[in-house]
């Protein structure tokens, strides 16, 4: 299968080949980023006590609904940044960057702000249903999360700049760097100090921070020219930014979250928390497809908008023909999982959860058609025409919740996951369309938007 995408992705020019250097070396980050996620879960779990982890859990699952409060800027801002650098606009790069860079630093202090605030008059207590942690050291903890959460929200924007560079497997090195170091420190805390949710708290949400921040000294002494400064500062440019970032963001908040994020609740409400037990394992599963998906179509967005920045349609046509071909491979992969799936479970979690075939071929389906949405949207983004994706996801999202709604009862565990596949079969087949008229120069009017 490896040898197969290898060839399809072989090509001799400039951007093939950075394309092909960035989706090789990524396949081995994300094989190390899955090994230290594993890891991370039973050092931590045997550091602290499990009501302290449980707490843990709880605020990461807080902390990542803050990192959606960019608003999507960083999306927009990348795609601005790569146009620049392609054009060797270095000076509207960096107006676009530290415009970003500004607008976010003050999204993270107005969010700070109402934090803090708020959070003086909340019984954390009561929050986390616990009295293992007093509600003094609850709110240090909190407030170190959010400080540093929000500091992120900031400087990962440094990773985007490698990804506008067309160096995207370094970004992926910077993040992953940040889990290996935050599972070291924790090794050792183990070993060395007593349990405290406060270290734990404070390694996880600080790393990150630290790790771009000492990245954006060599990468902006080499770049002296994409430099971030105040008076770089563009307000003119802000609304543009703003305004496109906002477009992705309603594409993460409905099409992802929503679909996505809500199938564990409707699955719970309508036929109890087991059922989601039997779904989840299924999805861990064959989720794989899309993660050996987005390992290739990640470092193509940007390698589109290079292309398109230089009128470069062939080679559009080229890597999007091939992004396509190695989709139908993720079917044929998928279709052996399937085959193998009865044995899989059997091997990984024994007999204590059976999981239909039904339900395996539902979720097969579902990671199947949002691969396919993904290889046509990747290029939409990366060509920054964006209002189809944006009408599709929020008409479509509204459509799935009113069904949910309305027919939940009917439709089986499996039914739901259906309609989480419908959704996404009737957006790639919109935007595969649109992606056609783009690449082949016939789109007009919201098609070209």
């Amino acid at each position: 299968m490896l040898g197969k995408i290898k060839a399809l992705l072989a090509s001799n020019d400039n951007r093939s080949v950075m394309l092909r250097h960035n989706i090789l070396l990524s396949v081995v980050l994300k094989i190390i980023g899955l090994a230290t996620s594993l890891l991370i879960v039973p050092v931590t779990l045997h550091y602290l006590q499990k009501e302290e982890y449980g707490i843990w859990m709880a605020i990461s699952s807080v902390l990542y609904w803050f990192s959606f409060f960019d608003i999507g800027l960083g999306n927009g801002m990348r795609n601005y940044l790569t146009k620049s650098i392609s054009t060797g606009h270095l000076e509207m790069g960096r107006a676009y960057l530290s415009t970003t860079l500004w607008v976010l630093f003050l999204i993270a202090c107005g969010l700070g702000l109402i934090s803090f605030f708020g959070l003086n008059y909340i019984d954390l207590t009561k929050v986390f249903n616990t009295r293992a942690v007093s509600d003094e050291v609850l709110h240090g903890v909190l407030f170190t999360a959010i400080a540093f959460t929000l500091a992120n929200l900031v400087v990962r924007n440094v990773g985007f700049v490698f990804v506008a560079l067309q160096k995207y497997a370094l970004n992926d090195f910077l993040l992953i760097s940040g889990n290996i170091i935050s599972l070291i420190v924790i090794f050792v805390l183990s070993k060395t100090a007593e349990p405290s949710l406060f270290k734990v708290v404070l390694v996880f949400s600080a790393t990150p921070v630290c790790i771009f921040l000492l990245a954006a000294i060599p990468l902006f002494r080499h770049y002296k020219g994409l430099r971030p400064s105040y008076r770089a500062v563009d307000h003119r440019l802000a609304g543009g930014i703003i305004n496109k970032g906002m477009g992705f963001f309603v594409i993460q908040i409905t099409s992802c979250l929503v679909i996505f994020g809500s199938s564990n609740l409707f699955i719970s409400h309508y036929y109890g928390p087991a059922e989601v037990s039997v779904y989840n394992v299924a999805y861990k599963y064959l989720n794989l497809l899309a993660v050996g998906y987005a390992v290739v179509l990640a470092p193509m967005w940007n390698a589109y908008t290079d292309a398109y920045v230089k009128n470069d349609f062939d080679w559009i046509r080229r890597a999007y023909n091939k992004a396509f071909r190695i989709w139908l491979l993720t079917l044929a992969g998928g279709l052996l999982m399937l085959l193998l799936s009865g044995l899989f479970y059997r091997l990984w979690i024994g007999s204590s959860l059976q999981v239909p075939i039904e339900m395996s071929v539902s979720v097969f389906l579902y990671v199947s058609f949002f691969n396919l949405n993904n290889c046509a949207t990747y290029l939409i983004n990366g060509l920054n025409k964006i209002r189809v994706q944006i009408y599709t996801s929020v008409v479509i999202t509204a459509i799935y919740v009113l069904v949910l709604n309305f027919f939940g009862t009917r439709l089986e565990p499996q039914g739901i996951v259906l309609s989480m596949a419908a959704c996404y079969a009737v957006m790639s087949l919109i935007h595969c369309y649109q992606c056609y008229l783009l690449i082949n120069r016939r789109a007009r009017g919201v098609w070209n938007k």
